[in-house]
C-alpha cells in the first residue's frame, strides 16, 4: 500500500469526536501529566505544536478539559498564521490556561534569518520567552523547536533552555515514546495503535490543534479551513467597525 493511501485511510482519526476517543483510550493506559511532572512510569505528556490556529487549540482544550487530560499548548511568537498579540488570539490562550492546561514557547529559529548558534540563540530563546510571560502572566513552562530538523541539534540537547524543559532533550528523548501528527498525518505510529498495545512505559504524544476539525478532511483542506476562517473573520471585523463608526465601506 502507497503511504499516500495508508495516510487517506486514517483521515477520520483526526476528527474531533476521534480526538475525545484517543484521550479515553490514553487515559486507560496512561496518566496525562505535565512537564514539570515528568519522569514516573506509566506517564503520557500531551502536547500541542500551536502552528496554525489558536481558536482549534481552545477547541481542542474544552475537550480535554472534558475529558480530564491535562495538555501543553506550545505557543508561536513568530507565527505566520496568527498574531499572538491580537486579542481574539490572546482570548484563545487565556482560556486555555483557564481549562488547567500549561503554555509553552514554540521557537521558530528561521525568523531570524542566519542560523543562530550559542549565545544569540539564548538571547532570542530568552526574548520570546519573556514576551509570553509577561502578556499571559506565567512563564512558559517548555520549549519546543519549530523545523527542529534545520537546527544543530547538537546544541538543543539540554533538558533545560532558558529556564524551561526542553521537549526536544536528551532525557525525555530517551525515556518517552514519541508519537507526532506532523503535516496532519500520524508520521511514524499511528496514535490509536500506540495506545491500544500500550508498550511505552512512558509516551510524549506531540499534536497540532489545525489538523483536528469537527468532520473528516484531507490535511490540505483542514489548513484551509483555518486559513479562510481568519480571512472571514478580518473582512467581519472590517464590516462591524465600518458601521459602527459610520466609515464608507465600498464593495
Amino acid at each position: 500500500m502507497s503511504p499516500d493511501r495508508q495516510h487517506s485511510l486514517e483521515f477520520g482519526d483526526f476528527t474531533e469526536a476521534g480526538y475525545r476517543q484517543l484521550l479515553r483510550l490514553a487515559k486507560s493506559s496512561y496518566r496525562a501529566v505535565d512537564f514539570p511532572s515528568a519522569g514516573a512510569s506509566g506517564t503520557i505528556l500531551w502536547r500541542h505544536d500551536c502552528d496554525v490556529s489558536m481558536h482549534r487549540a481552545a477547541k481542542v482544550a474544552e475537550i480535554e478539559a472534558e475529558e480530564g487530560v491535562k495538555a501543553t499548548y506550545f505557543l508561536l511568537p513568530r507565527c505566520l498564521y496568527y498574531n499572538l498579540m491580537s486579542a481574539d488570539v490572546a482570548e484563545c490562550v487565556r482560556r486555555i490556561k483557564s481549562l488547567g492546561h500549561d503554555i509553552a514557547l514554540h521557537f521558530d529559529p528561521t525568523y531570524y534569518g542566519e542560523m543562530l548558534r550559542g549565545q544569540a540563540l539564548l538571547n532570542a530563546i530568552t526574548r520570546e520567552r519573556d514576551l509570553i510571560a509577561d502578556e499571559f502572566g506565567s512563564p512558559p513552562v517548555a520549549i519546543s523547536f519549530h523545523l527542529f530538523g534545520i537546527l544543530d541539534q547538537s546544541e538543543l540537547e539540554d533538558d533545560i533552555v532558558a529556564g524551561m524543559i526542553n521537549a526536544y532533550g536528551r532525557s525525555l528523548k530517551a525515556s518517552y515514546g514519541y508519537v507526532s501528527d506532523s503535516n496532519g498525518v500520524w508520521r511514524y505510529r499511528r496514535l490509536k495503535t500506540v495506545l491500544e498495545e500500550a508498550t511505552e512505559e512512558r509516551l510524549q504524544v506531540l499534536t497540532h490543534p489545525e489538523w483536528w476539525t469537527p468532520e473528516i478532511m484531507p490535511p490540505r483542506a483542514r489548513l484551509q479551513r483555518a486559513i479562510d476562517g481568519y480571512a472571514s473573520a478580518m473582512g467581519r471585523w472590517y464590516d462591524e467597525i465600518t458601521a459602527r463608526h459610520d466609515r464608507p465601506n465600498i464593495r
